[in-house]
């Protein structure tokens, strides 16, 4: 099949990384790809050209912005948004030459590519990844309720990313749109583990960019409570780093503030990490503390390298964390459940060892790409022969 995917970011996010696997092995499956991204510059941009996956690049704004913005900004957005039928009728355009069945955009932020899906008389796949207001404080242009009617209404179907997400849009659209595909990571990441016999400190890791929503602060306050209570058989490893952002960068100040305050020695800021996996390694158990994550691919990441993930009991984790199995799972926001969580651990060693290869084995049975390719395969087949069925009609 011939498929348009239409991506939203600049650089090598979650729903990126997904994007170029997904393209790659569709690619490798015999499949046409052809890729509209918004930004010539940038890591998707440079990571799918190094792949030789065709790439246009269409300038276009999204119809989601963060509810945090000052009026000044909310108004040019929606100016900038107001031109949107421009790059809906060049990806058309783009779809008409390609000769295009499917317009698959990558994102519940963007709605171009569903426009130029209508103007080309494609059927339209569409992936929500995120929840938008939930986890990065975006908010419709149109409201929520008028964008989830003109998603209903758009033709083809909707891919939520975890059972979670699904149920978070449950009042706004129906089952008979929607299909629940988890994400796919590749084989690379799989990673079989030998275990340390014997262990003179656990290493605790947390990773992803330093963002409040990511509740790095969190980990630290539960370290805190565990060294107040004598446990220093422990570390705490942070890797990422600090975005563009302001706020970000405040609040890496504030976290290392904290750790020189009350952890001396028992807490490692290790900046932006190249190797996530043999990072995985040297490390014992990983830390999700997010307030909601629409899936997890950090946790999934380090599923396959055989390391427990203790997590939050929100969002996706409970589908991905079986708690006393893969990992614990804590309360939201509660520091003391989180220490008592690694205390677990720390109290029984046996179980790092116990729950990564339990950790592994599931993950490697859910969540490797292949799957998640041949779901996608699937769900193309279906949208273009109802497609194909009704024009024939």
């Amino acid at each position: 099949m011939n498929i348009l995917l239409v991506a939203h970011e600049r650089n090598l996010g979650g729903a990126s990384k997904s994007l170029v696997t997904l393209a790659t092995e569709l690619r490798n499956r015999g499949h046409k790809i052809i890729v509209v991204l918004p930004f010539r510059s940038g890591q998707v941009y440079q990571k799918l050209t190094r792949l030789q996956i065709s790439v246009y690049v269409v300038f276009f704004g999204w119809w989601m912005m963060p509810s945090y913005w000052n009026w000044a900004l909310k108004l040019a957005f929606r100016v900038l948004y107001a031109t949107e039928t421009i790059p809906a009728l060049r990806i058309a355009k783009i779809a008409e030459k390609e000769q295009i069945q499917i317009i698959h955009s990558n994102s519940s932020a963007i709605d171009v590519g569903a426009l130029a899906a209508r103007k080309a008389g494609l059927p339209h796949v569409w992936h929500f990844r995120e929840f938008g207001d939930a986890d990065f404080q975006l908010e419709y242009l149109k409201g929520r309720v008028k964008s989830c009617q003109f998603v209903r209404n758009t033709n083809g179907k909707v891919v939520f990313i975890s059972k979670n997400l699904r149920n978070y849009y449950n009042a706004e659209i129906a089952d008979e749109h929607c299909r629940v595909i988890y994400n796919g990571i590749p084989e690379e990441f799989l990673y079989q583990k030998r275990y340390a016999s014997s262990r003179s400190r656990v290493i605790f890791l947390i990773a992803g960019n330093l963002h409040r929503n990511k509740r790095q602060d969190l980990a630290l306050r539960a370290a805190e409570i565990l060294k107040k209570k004598n446990y220093d058989n422990f570390e705490l490893w942070i890797a990422g780093g600090a975005s563009a952002m302001r706020d970000s960068q405040k609040y890496e100040k504030e976290l290392r503030e904290f750790a020189d305050h009350n952890l001396k020695e028992g807490c490692r800021f290790l900046g932006f990490v190249s190797d996530m996996s043999k990072l995985r390694r040297e490390t014992d158990i990983e830390l999700v503390c997010s307030n909601r994550e629409a899936f997890g691919r950090v946790t999934v990441e380090a599923m396959m390298a055989g390391n427990p993930v203790i997590g939050t009991d929100t969002g996706a984790n409970p589908e991905l964390i079986e708690d006393q199995k893969a990992g614990r799972l804590f309360h939201n926001g509660d520091a003391e459940d989180l220490a008592d969580k690694m205390r677990w651990f720390l109290d029984d060693p046996e179980y790092i060892e116990i729950c990564g290869r339990e950790a592994y084995s599931f993950a490697r049975k859910k969540f490797l790409s292949g799957t998640n390719t041949e779901n996608i395969e699937k769900l193309y087949r279906e949208v273009y022969s109802g497609n194909t069925e009704e024009r024939g009609s």
